[in-house]
């Protein structure tokens, strides 16, 4: 049986209709779940809606659906088929590729967060602790690996971006962009002082100050930017 989006709409599990989901052209009755109580799913996904690409923010594969019966296709028109805003060849390797879809920034952007947010813990630890030169080291690792990391998490970023959010302007993910710009720069400024003077962080005078700060802030901002890559799983 085909239904057409139109016609998925009226299953959305209120007022006494159907729960129906569609995702990846096929559609699913999952009224029985308790997970979709008045058709929603965490407070942000609707029943009576196609949610091929919300899939790509959820902690899940579409697999989860398989547990519930297939009712039908989803009906779509040549004009209804949504490109994906990358390049072709990128397209047609996500397709031979779904995993790529949905996996990769989640899996790698914890990483880079733990380098900056550690690089502040052990700043921390070393003006009110133990002033150590292993640690400096050790701040100075954190963000070669910091740096070695930021561009393989903002190309994902901006994959799981485009292929799963249609590359729209959602307010969480703007603020992501502008937070990790910040982080950037601070991290190059950081970075630069660190190679020219190794001994910066010891007793910053003047301008230097703000390398201590710069160090600081980062786990504010880390902070914000994972907590707004939540609110888009969540």
């Amino acid at each position: 049986m085909e239904i057409d989006k139109k016609e998925l709409e009226k299953y959305n599990g209120r007022d006494g209709n159907a729960t129906y989901v569609a995702a990846e052209g096929k559609i699913y009755d999952v009224s029985a779940s308790r997970l979709w109580k008045n058709g929603v799913h965490m407070n942000r996904h609707h029943a009576g809606h196609d949610l091929t690409n919300e899939f790509g923010a959820a902690p899940h594969d579409t697999e989860v659906l398989q547990r519930f019966e297939q009712i039908g296709i989803l009906k779509q028109t040549t004009d209804e088929q949504q490109q994906l805003p990358v390049p072709a060849w990128l397209a047609k390797f996500l397709e031979s590729h779904p995993f790529l879809k949905r996996h990769p920034h989640p899996m790698v952007v914890h990483f880079t967060m733990v380098y900056f947010i550690t690089s502040s813990i052990f700043l921390l630890w070393y003006y009110l602790i133990n002033p150590s030169k292993s640690l400096l080291d050790a701040i100075f690792y954190m963000h070669v690996l910091g740096t070695i990391s930021l561009p393989v998490t903002i190309f994902t970023g901006w994959l799981s971006w485009k292929v799963n959010y249609l590359g729209q302007p959602i307010g969480y993910i703007v603020r992501k962009i502008i937070l990790t710009i910040i982080v950037v720069i601070f991290d190059m400024v950081v970075l630069i002082s660190f190679i020219y003077q190794p001994e910066i962080l010891v007793s910053p005078q003047g301008i230097q100050i703000i390398i201590p700060i710069f160090i600081f802030s980062y786990l504010p901002i880390i902070s914000i930017i994972g907590h707004h890559g939540g609110q888009l799983v969540y």
